[in-house]
């Protein structure tokens, strides 16, 4: 099912076009739409955000860290509860191997084509960018690490916690970059830094001192600590480390023509600086326009990017560096 625009539309005007101001119209009479996101705070925004844009239909959202497994599982039973599925390129590639969502044209919200995967089925919204954060009354900010091999250095043994959930995902991709044999070193290398590894949150740690250094972090993390007034900033060391996220319509969603709307919304410039201000997660492809993506898409910087055609390679170590990283495993 490909939902199509007769034209090409310019990012300024989308929402005034004839396409989509009939879009909005049957997603009115529609109106209400559901969505379903990795977690709470992913999507508690949303609501609000969008009716400003587009009134008059009611958002229900979900956020739940078992999405995939319950959008498999709904299927199967021949149950269609859900429009519109955001979640990460990972978590979208179960439901794409089983054809559960359809095609669109996202020119028709101004969307590049080069923000988009999955055959035209996926519509990016924002991306994470694994970071190295710090407490800026504490740190030495002259000499930050610019490259993931440099938290290895002795001065910062004992000094660094980090999130148990992602280090392993990290070390994985970053095998893309250095080669299996060399990340899981780095892994082990970790280990012997006496890094404070937890799911704990990790904030808590820079607060109290008893850690100078959050070392294994997504950016949206201490931009969030940093506005609830920790004093906190983060540096990207290299290979820049990105997670791509976006939105897909269901087949044979309850409310086609409001969740095309939605997931078209999230995917456009509006719905990216909804999210920025909601949730201060930030769209950094190589064609975003701020100083973050421009950092990391720097001439000569190396980056492991997140697509489809990845997803094997930077899964390929998660299991073997989880282990090593959680004391399991030499």
């Amino acid at each position: 099912m490909l939902f199509a625009a007769s034209s090409a539309t310019a990012q300024s005007d989308w929402k005034s076009s004839p396409e989509v101001e009939e879009l909005y119209a049957k997603a009115k009479e529609e109106g209400s739409v559901v969505m379903w996101g990795t977690n709470g705070r992913e999507v508690e925004w949303i609501p609000a955000a969008f009716a400003a844009e587009f009134p008059g239909i009611d958002v229900q959202v979900v956020g739940d860290n078992d999405i995939v497994t319950k959008a498999i599982a709904e299927a199967r039973a021949g149950r269609h509860e859900v429009d519109v599925f955001w979640h990460s390129i990972t978590g979208v590639q179960p439901l794409n191997q089983r054809s559960l969502f359809s095609a669109v044209d996202w020119s028709l919200f101004g969307v590049d084509p080069a923000n988009t995967a999955f055959d035209k089925g996926m519509g990016f919204t924002n991306n994470i960018v694994y970071v190295f954060a710090y407490n800026t009354e504490l740190a030495d900010t002259e000499n930050l690490p610019t490259n993931w091999k440099d938290l290895l250095d002795p001065k910062y043994k004992g000094q660094m916690a980090g999130s148990l959930f992602l280090a392993p995902r990290l070390v994985s991709a970053l095998s893309i970059e250095w080669g299996q044999e060399e990340a899981l070193d780095f892994a082990r290398g970790l280990m012997e830094q006496d890094m404070l590894l937890t799911r704990a949150p990790r904030d808590t740690f820079l607060q109290s001192g008893e850690r100078i250094y959050a070392a294994i972090e997504v950016d949206t993390l201490p931009k969030l600590w940093a506005e609830s007034g920790l004093p906190v900033d983060f540096v990207v060391p290299e290979p820049a480390v990105l997670g791509q996220f976006g939105s897909v319509l269901m087949n044979d969603a309850p409310h086609p023509n409001a969740g095309l709307l939605l997931a078209g919304w999230l995917a456009s410039e509006e719905g990216k600086a909804a999210r920025k201000a909601a949730i201060f997660e930030d769209d950094l492809r190589p064609n975003a326009d701020n100083e973050l993506a421009q950092m990391i898409w720097a001439d000569g910087k190396a980056v492991v990017d997140d697509t489809p055609e990845v997803i094997e390679a930077r899964s390929a170590l998660y299991k073997e560096a989880g282990d090593i990283l959680s004391g399991q495993a030499d």
